[in-house]
């Protein structure tokens, strides 16, 4: 697709599939996209399963306040109030945790390991609970929570999707209020969005939104990404090169070779000409981010993972006003999570197979087993 028509219509879908780099990385922050496609995004899966609301509305009501689905002024406003969460300074002071826990996590005398289980899962709960204010304890619940929703995002047209994503959401909102009404540490994500709501800036259902997004982004990608580089080096055969990279740029290598978020949707407000196409008011637009990334126009052997590559720029936290959030924090985790890993194990191999399975329109990397020695499997 990308070879013959960077910018596509899908007549089965109704929508437009981007796929060069150039396109999706001008229409990320073009002014006639809008990124609340929620309200008003279905598709014609939605209307064969009877899904989404009568006015086009889909996912949830909660959802649907989530900065990343608002457009500017209200998109500006809520991601200002938790953007000092995620400053230079703040990630930096994180360091000493992060690399705690990893520590911990690969303190084990083992003969193999769970990358999933035993690390990325693990890891990213206890980072975005000390990030939320929450008790570590409750990092387990975190990653059923945030798979539901993650489906709830791709695959609303489904009834069982539908059901499990608003359980989860209640059961995060439950969670929220119970912490609220606690004690929490100052400088946490609830307690600067509890400030807020007392002093009138912002309202519960905003709290709601903002705590169940940071749960959604801070955990589940994260998590996903740790996973995803272990599978990509061990599959590429490059884990005693990683030994010799400077781990900051295979990091961002590796978020351009298998990014966890594959794609991003934005809904037309205007006639969009790019591209030799015409994109017209009302049309849904899917920008895939992941096959972006290997575009070879941009980049030289796009399918070849290269520690070494020095990049400037690639769409695995996207671009322009919506560029995630938490992307420093995400690469310091997937930094000491592989640093980890390279000194316990100089060389590494699968123990067995990687193992995924469907969770209703996502794939999930559920295993990742490993052991010291190689090659890989």
């Amino acid at each position: 697709m990308r070879e013959d028509e960077p910018v596509r219509w899908d007549e089965d879908l109704e929508l437009w599939f981007v796929t060069g780099f150039r396109e999706a990385t001008s229409l990320l922050h073009h002014p006639s996209l809008s990124s609340a496609w929620p309200e008003r995004g279905s598709t014609p899966l939605h209307a064969a399963a009877g899904g989404g609301s009568g006015d086009g509305a889909r996912t949830s009501g909660l959802v649907r306040k989530w900065f990343m689905f608002n457009d500017n002024p209200s998109h500006r406003r809520a991601r200002r109030l938790v953007a000092p969460l995620f400053s230079a300074d703040r990630v930096t002071g994180h360091r000493p945790f992060i690399q705690e826990v990893v520590e911990e996590l690969l303190s084990k005398d083992r003969d193999s390991l769970d990358v999933m289980g035993d690390l990325a899962i693990p890891l990213s709960g206890r980072v975005i609970c000390r990030i939320l204010g929450l008790d570590a304890a409750l990092a387990p619940h975190l990653e059923p929570w945030a798979l539901d929703v993650a489906a709830l995002l791709v695959a609303d047209y489904m009834p069982d999707v539908v059901t499990r994503g608003h359980a989860a959401l209640e059961d995060m909102t439950g969670l929220i209020d119970q912490a609220l009404e606690g004690d929490l540490p100052e400088g946490s994500a609830l307690h600067l969005l509890r400030t807020a709501q007392q002093d009138g800036e912002i309202e519960l259902q905003d709290v709601w939104a903002t705590a169940s997004f940071l749960v959604y982004a801070g955990f589940e990608t994260t998590s996903s990404f740790i996973g995803k580089a272990v599978r990509s080096i061990l599959h590429s055969g490059s884990w005693a090169e990683l030994g010799e990279a400077d781990m900051g740029t295979a990091v961002e290598e590796l978020l351009r070779f298998d990014t966890s978020v594959q794609q991003v949707a934005r809904l037309a407000t205007d006639t969009i000409e790019i591209a030799g196409k015409r994109i017209a008011a009302g049309d849904l637009v899917l920008i895939m981010l992941g096959t972006a990334n290997r575009d070879p126009e941009v980049f030289d052997r796009p399918d070849h993972l290269d520690h070494g590559r020095r990049i400037t720029r690639h769409l695995g936290f996207g671009h322009g006003a919506h560029y995630c959030l938490g992307a420093g924090l995400a690469r310091l985790e997937a930094q000491f999570a592989l640093e980890g890993l390279r000194e316990k194990w100089p060389t590494l191999r699968f123990r067995e197979p990687p193992r995924t399975r469907s969770h209703f329109g996502i794939t999930v990397l559920e295993h990742l087993v490993v052991e010291s020695g190689g090659p890989a499997l």
